[in-house]
């Protein structure tokens, strides 16, 4: 079943070294990275998201991707071969192949919309942005339904931390933790700020 009109649900797929986090509402879909590339012929997509989204009967409507390492994006193809009507947003430079699909957005902070009562929104990268790694681009994304909210992180690392907490972050029930739980990110005011009751 569904969620109820407000309510949002979470599934974080286990895909390994890697991030891939379906989000779903009262009528609509949202994965959230795409898993890893295990090999040259073996992705998260193909191996785990193609058959979950396929058993479970969803339809994608948007895939975004946090940023462009390979833990990430490995499974975006395979997601996108079986998902051709999900809109593709993401971080990704304007030269990558995921990039050239056509109606691809570019994550930017202030992004928002509504789906069934829940409200999604784009809190980083700010517009025109740039950073010599892809981990200081990823899209993060907060998601705020009835009684429950949740941030996805993605890669992003203490100095973008630092930069959202300047900006104004507000608690979440649920967070994805920057960048895996590295050494380079997830703070203690970073988290002193969010007080998630589940990471």
């Amino acid at each position: 079943p569904r969620p109820a009109p407000g309510v949002f649900e979470l599934l974080a797929a286990d895909v390994g070294q890697g991030n891939a986090v379906l989000v779903r509402t009262a009528r609509h879909t949202l994965l959230y990275d795409a898993g890893p590339r295990y090999s040259p012929e073996s992705d998260a997509g193909h191996r785990v998201l193609v058959p979950l989204l396929s058993q479970s009967n969803e339809a994608v409507d948007m895939l975004m991707l946090s940023h462009r390492d390979s833990d990430h994006t490995g499974g975006a193809a395979a997601v996108l071969a079986m998902q051709p009507q999900a809109q593709l947003w993401s971080s990704l430079e304007a030269a990558h192949p995921l990039a050239q699909r056509p109606g691809h957005v570019p994550c930017k902070a202030g992004q928002r919309w509504t789906w069934d009562g829940v409200q999604f929104e784009v809190l980083h990268p700010l517009p025109d942005a740039s950073a010599p790694k892809p981990n200081a681009l990823s899209c993060v994304l907060r998601v705020q339904g009835t009684g429950a909210s949740a941030l996805l992180a993605g890669d992003i690392e203490a100095a973008q931390e630092r930069e959202l907490l300047a900006r104004g972050l507000l608690p979440v029930d649920w967070l994805l933790v920057p960048h895996h739980g590295s050494k380079t990110s997830s703070s203690a005011d970073f988290l002193d700020a969010l007080q998630p009751r589940l990471a």
